[in-house]
């Protein structure tokens, strides 16, 4: 007994101890990623079966026969089907990639391009399994907790968009601007009254967004409105909404100290005003009536200043890039049409 003791104290048996643990930790930790890695291909594939696309077109398998093709080759063609509108074989060839190629960053790669053409889709749930399949791979993924953002945005889930913002926080991205956007998107559905609603929208107003988010609110719940409240708003930004609405809602006093206000008036024929317009078809619009003419109208563009898409809607958020704020709303001189040419508001 007392030799086993000695031999316990001798310093070589400590170390031959210590690499003996280092060897069975790294042992196990081998065959551990070894089974994590084959029970994330069969998870892999099971989740494949869920969105693959039954087709008789072979074109994209022929091209992956060609066993010299990079990834970025294979990104490129299903990219090439995006642009063009073939989403369901863009689709179809990243699904097929991602039983071809194994490491983490390939799938990685692949499955969050896959995302992005079902949210571009409007697949949102698919879009939304997707990018959380990814965050599992790499939960530090920032373009996929971004997309994650914008389709629980859309799926209006605010409470799991503002939830993903919130790790973006962590992280060190700059989210601030849209934090305020969807918190104005989740006050609009909670069940609160009224006055409070509106107090709330309106401490949010720091964006062009939530300006007009806020202004369309008071449209719909209030009789009259307190232009003085939103006499810091980019009116720019509210051109379509004062073009549409009635003329005695307006506040003529308010009106006036306004100029983008008095040309829209004055284009209509609500108010006279001798001074030129800033904007040209304002300033048309205004001659034409005072000549005479009654069958011009204005319509209106809208425009994204980040990726130059424009769009016959109002968007908040761009459809393409999915910038906030970037819209410029851009009027057209149209023909009136005096069945549509009905104010809503």
């Amino acid at each position: 007994m007392d030799n086993f003791y000695i031999g316990y104290k001798d310093p070589l048996f400590g170390i031959i101890v210590f690499f003996l643990l280092i060897f069975i930790i790294s042992f196990a930790n081998y065959w551990w990623g070894i089974y994590k890695t084959k029970d994330e291909e069969e998870s892999i594939k099971k989740f494949i079966k869920k969105f693959q696309i039954e087709s008789s077109d072979n074109e994209y398998k022929i091209i992956f026969e060609d066993k010299n093709l990079t990834l970025d080759t294979i990104i490129l063609l299903a990219k090439s089907y995006e642009k063009i509108g073939q989403y369901e074989k863009s689709i179809s060839v990243y699904l097929y990639a991602l039983t071809i190629y194994k490491k983490r960053k390939e799938k990685q790669n692949i499955l969050f391009l896959l995302g992005k053409v079902y949210l571009r889709v409007g697949f949102l749930q698919r879009a939304r399994e997707i990018f959380i399949r990814v965050l599992r791979i790499s939960p530090r993924h920032e373009e996929s907790l971004k997309h994650l953002t914008i389709t629980y945005e859309l799926l209006k889930e605010y409470k799991k968009a503002k939830e993903v913002l919130d790790a973006l926080d962590e992280l060190g991205v700059n989210v601030k601007k849209e934090q305020i956007y969807i918190d104005a998107l989740n006050i609009q559905i909670e069940n609160m009254p009224t006055e409070k609603k509106e107090k709330k929208l309106y401490e949010l107003v720091s964006l062009k967004a939530t300006q007009r988010i806020y202004f369309e609110f008071i449209l719909k719940q209030k009789d009259k409105i307190d232009f003085k409240k939103i006499e810091t708003f980019d009116f720019r930004n509210l051109f379509d909404l004062f073009w549409s609405l009635s003329a005695d809602k307006f506040d003529l006093e308010f009106a006036k100290k306004h100029k983008l206000i008095t040309d829209i008036l004055s284009a209509r024929g609500v108010m006279i005003n001798s001074g030129e317009s800033e904007i040209f078809e304002l300033e048309v619009l205004k001659n034409l009536k005072i000549s005479g003419y009654k069958k011009a109208d204005i319509g209106f563009e809208y425009f994204c200043d980040n990726c130059k898409n424009s769009y016959p809607f109002y968007f908040s958020r761009c459809p393409n890039c999915h910038s906030i704020d970037s819209v410029k709303i851009l009027a057209n001189i149209i023909k009136k049409n005096d069945e549509n040419n009905i104010s809503l508001l």
